[in-house]
């Protein structure tokens, strides 16, 4: 009893406590509905690197079913701006039915080498078909699924070697050219507007040659002959989320069993949306625990020292209330990131490489510039203004107090953010531990992307100066709320008035989405990082270009750069 109210009288130990219940509730059953979702279909994981006829390496994720006997082999291709990390709980559902499925990595995505060429992508796919075909004597038959892009690649492949393959699922887009494509089977959300019930039933329509089809319905009806096609919609199901709906993939899994064992499975259990939730309780429990961890290394790091030194530089800029450094942020600092995104990044793929690396990197950039453009000529006194030296002695005393102390201490809670993410996702629903070349981009980012990111956090900081004197929890929710705000307000108001399509948004527009999701999940993470780094900006920033380096390697296709 008295352990147990030692914990509860200790805010950090019960934090520590519930925490860690936290994160077993998510990891134990992430780990079984991961490796041992049935017991009577176990399977192994393994990584598998590919080459392609033109040279490329292809990384992919090979799951293979226990037992030695000829079964099917099956091919997935994720979408644009994914990897085979967003298909693996799909891939996960057709390991357990018994097939060998290779989950591939497009060329210029995840971690896969090459750069991004739409027309080079069924290589990628023939890679796959290949090493299933002539590196695996008990495979049989081959089927594909895609995804999106994927979707078009395997629609793609299917026409080229129709005598190859013996069923073909897309989800979430079709191409237009589609007769040859055998045991044909079309699926979408109800959400998804690129893939809607009436393209479905045009499709339908040119595939069978009638006019009375329907959504839902098989027709020709010989899985034999190869020449069935099946229309199919999701009542719940978006374009982002159609790959792990549990009604699609139930769908994907039946039909490749009609395809090629001559009828429908039973007792289908889909285990992919529990994944998915159990794995983002677990990601609830690491984060949790880490933000504990960040407390318990600045109590030793820095001793309980209170250094505000944001506050004396706030003294300096006698004009400037939080309301106009917030309102300088969203509008001019915006306005010269959006400017100067959009114009470099409509500049010939020739001259700089357009992926999401290049693309996000501009945006980091635009937002230094601008916030150092707005700092000298709006908010600095006029004896003040279009002085480089003047604003440089002000970022330097932010960054004066214990600036190795601060500096080791953004660095250890990086590693261990990223590590721990890693550990508790491996092999489940994200592999998010960088290969070694990913290590070398990533550290080469985050050298480029550093004195871009540090000008931001001066200003951000600047905007937290302005804050009073509060208890330090309430000041981190409004400084997490007041960045997000600051950082998307015109972005987001971009995509509002301009009712553009979430779900083929040109490419620009699908960068600035990535932007969006990054800057949310920085805002929430650095400012609690600043709070606890002795309130030096090199603590925070050196944090802010490794995690953001690590998400860009890890999650955002490349497509070449770095």
């Amino acid at each position: 009893m008295g352990i147990l109210h030692k914990i509860r009288s200790d805010r950090k130990k019960l934090g520590l406590l519930v925490s860690i219940s936290i994160l077993c509730i998510g990891v134990i059953p992430l780990l079984i509905l991961t490796f041992i979702p049935e017991l009577k279909n176990l399977y192994t994981i393994e990584p598998l690197g590919l080459e392609t006829e033109d040279g490329v390496y292809i990384s992919a994720f090979k799951y293979t079913p226990k037992g030695e006997r000829s079964h099917v082999g099956i091919v997935v291709g994720h979408g644009f701006f994914g990897s085979k990390l967003n298909m693996q709980p799909l891939s996960i559902e057709l390991v357990k039915r018994g097939f060998t499925v290779i989950n591939i990595d497009f060329r210029g995505h995840g971690a896969s080498g090459g750069y991004f060429q739409r027309g080079k992508l069924v290589y990628d796919i023939k890679a796959a078909a290949d090493y299933l075909e002539y590196n695996l004597p008990y495979i049989i038959e081959i089927g594909l699924v895609g995804h999106s892009l994927g979707a078009y690649e395997v629609i793609d492949f299917s026409q080229t070697y129709p005598d190859r393959i013996n069923a073909t699922i897309a989800i979430g887009a079709v191409s237009l050219e589609y007769m040859n494509v055998s045991n044909f089977l079309l699926t979408s959300g109800r959400y998804d507007t690129g893939l809607t019930e009436v393209k479905i039933l045009e499709v339908l329509r040119q595939y069978t040659g009638r006019e009375d089809v329907k959504v839902g319905k098989t027709y020709n009806g010989d899985f034999n002959g190869g020449n069935n096609t099946k229309g199919f919609i999701s009542p719940y199901a978006g374009h982002l989320t159609e790959v792990v709906d549990y009604a699609i993939i139930y769908q994907t899994v039946q039909w490749f069993e009609q395809a090629f064992y001559g009828e429908k499975g039973k007792n289908v259990f889909i285990t992919a949306t529990a994944l998915l939730i159990f794995s983002y309780v677990s990601l609830v429990g690491i984060i949790a625990i880490n933000s504990i961890l960040v407390v318990y290394l600045n109590n030793y790091f820095f001793k309980h020292k209170e250094i505000l030194p944001e506050k004396e530089i706030i003294k300096e800029l006698k004009k400037a209330t939080i309301k106009k450094l917030i309102i300088y942020y969203t509008v001019p600092v915006e306005l010269i990131q959006i400017t100067f995104f959009l114009f470099l990044s409509r500049i010939s793929p020739e001259a700089v490489s357009y992926s999401t690396s290049s693309i996000t990197l501009l945006l980091i950039i635009g937002a230094a510039i601008g916030s150092y453009i707005v700092y000298n000529l709006l908010l600095l006194d006029w004896e003040e203004r279009f002085s480089i030296k003047d604003i440089f002695i002000k970022l330097k005393r932010m960054c004066s107090i214990t600036p190795f102390r601060s500096t080791l201490f953004g660095i250890i809670i990086a590693v261990v953010s990223i590590l721990s993410i890693a550990a508790i996702w491996h092999w489940s629903v994200q592999n998010t531990l960088p290969t070694l070349n990913g290590v070398g981009r990533m550290v080469l980012l985050t050298l480029i992307s550093f004195p871009f990111f540090i000008i931001r956090e001066f200003y951000l900081r600047n905007v937290q100066g302005q804050l009073i004197n509060i208890n330090k929890y309430v000041e981190y929710i409004l400084m997490a709320g007041i960045g997000i705000l600051m950082d998307n307000i015109l972005i987001l108001a971009m995509f509002i008035v301009g009712k553009i399509n979430l779900v083929y948004l040109p490419p620009y527009a699908l960068y600035l989405l990535a932007w969006v999701i990054f800057s949310i999940i920085q805002n929430i993470t650095v400012t609690w990082v600043y709070i606890n780094s002795g309130r030096n900006i090199l603590g925070s920033t050196i944090f802010t270009s490794i995690f953001y380096s690590w998400m860009i390697v890890v999650f955002f296709p490349s497509y070449g750069f770095l």
